[in-house]
């Protein structure tokens, strides 16, 4: 870590009785403890995305390779940045799930900056196996196949569900924030536009986080301004529905419109295309799954599932060839999918019933 830091660009003499009294009215930066800088050793960087970098360092104390992110320009960061740092790493921290990426550290070192470490992920970004899918890469088709993606997308609705359960919402559900792992595991990680929610569900969050996130999976709620509606556990189920989509199409909602700004307004004015008008040729799309997905990421939050765990429990009915609650499904629809599940039990009846009425025949006849 201390490698990095020595990169850290100083700033101009004149400036720095500013930029202390900025970190001094950081109280959230002021909380954590200052921790001895030979405790990790830099072993190389892993990526750099919006305010923080993300290194791979190794832990001396605990004798493993951890993934520690940290603020390089902390020092030209204005205290709105430092306190969201120090939010993500502490609301991460609080959220243990099996599908939620773990905070094993969080700290500052001798020159001020802040940190925090987590696990250490070994495996593929969810994006990239979409990419793959898209590109007809034979292994990885052979590897990840409907079934499969609906288990992944399960582990997601788990990992909401559960953050949702502890009044958190996300906010940047993407398949660039979700990692697969070559044993099953699958990590929802960058909470870095999460926030607390109040007793309705809704977000408590600064007034400049609309607009961030990405799009394609932002909520209608999430581009516009108007205050009047507000971001929210709701948001999270239409990005949950923007995933499905995703898994469906292997392609963002709306990325062929022809452009980020007629994406958006595609979302806000919700006329998006259906998963079956721009799903790739030869790729079937249930009409179950459609239904399930279009519901998550209806216009109105009202109208949209009241939970993610309401997502899973369709997720779940559709893979046990019942009809989910988003299908509305008509009586014959139900009755097909009851002669599917119990086929076989009907041809054993069926068979059974033939021997009694071939037996009865004989014992008849004579």
């Amino acid at each position: 870590m201390s490698d990095q830091a020595n990169k850290t660009r100083m700033l101009p003499d004149e400036d720095a009785s500013t930029q202390e009294k900025q970190l001094s009215a950081t109280p959230e930066l002021d909380s954590l403890p200052v921790k001895p800088q030979e405790r990790y050793k830099f072993l190389r960087s892993i990526g750099f995305g919006g305010m923080k970098a993300v290194l791979l360092v190794h832990d001396l104390d605990t004798d493993r390779e951890v993934a520690m992110a940290m603020m390089p320009d902390f020092r030209e960061r204005p205290p709105a940045d430092l306190e969201r740092f120090v939010r993500e790493a502490k609301l991460t921290a609080g959220l243990e799930h099996p599908n939620i990426i773990p905070v094993h550290d969080i700290g500052k070192d001798s020159s001020g900056s802040p940190y925090f470490t987590m696990k250490y992920l070994r495996g593929t970004a969810l994006s990239t196996v979409l990419r793959r899918l898209g590109g007809h890469n034979q292994k990885t088709v052979e590897s990840f196949n409907l079934q499969k993606l609906l288990r992944i997308y399960l582990r997601i609705c788990n990992a909401i569900t559960f953050a949702h359960s502890h009044n958190v919402c996300h906010l940047d559900l993407k398949p660039e924030n979700i990692i697969v792992g070559a044993y099953g595991e699958v990590i929802v990680l960058d909470w870095g536009l999460a926030c607390k929610t109040d007793d309705n569900g809704n977000a408590v969050m600064p007034p400049d986080w609309r607009r961030k996130g990405t799009p394609g999976f932002m909520p209608p709620e999430q581009i516009a301004t108007d205050p009047r509606f507000p971001l929210g556990k709701h948001s999270d189920i239409y990005s949950l529905g923007a995933l499905l989509y995703s898994f469906l199409t292997l392609s963002a909602p709306g990325a062929g419109a022809g452009g980020i700004e007629e994406q958006l307004r595609l979302t806000v004015t919700g006329q998006l295309p259906p998963p079956s008008a721009v799903a790739p040729e030869g790729r079937t799309i249930p009409a179950a799954l459609e239904a399930i997905c279009l519901k998550a990421m209806a216009l109105a939050p009202a109208n949209r599932y009241s939970s993610a765990e309401a997502i899973g429990k369709d997720i779940i009915a559709f893979q046990n060839g019942y009809a989910p609650v988003a299908e509305n499904a008509s009586a014959l629809r139900r009755s097909s999918l009851f002669i599917s599940r119990n086929l076989a039990l009907l041809l054993i009846v069926f068979l059974a019933l033939a021997v009694i009425l071939l037996v009865l025949f004989i014992w008849w006849d004579h």
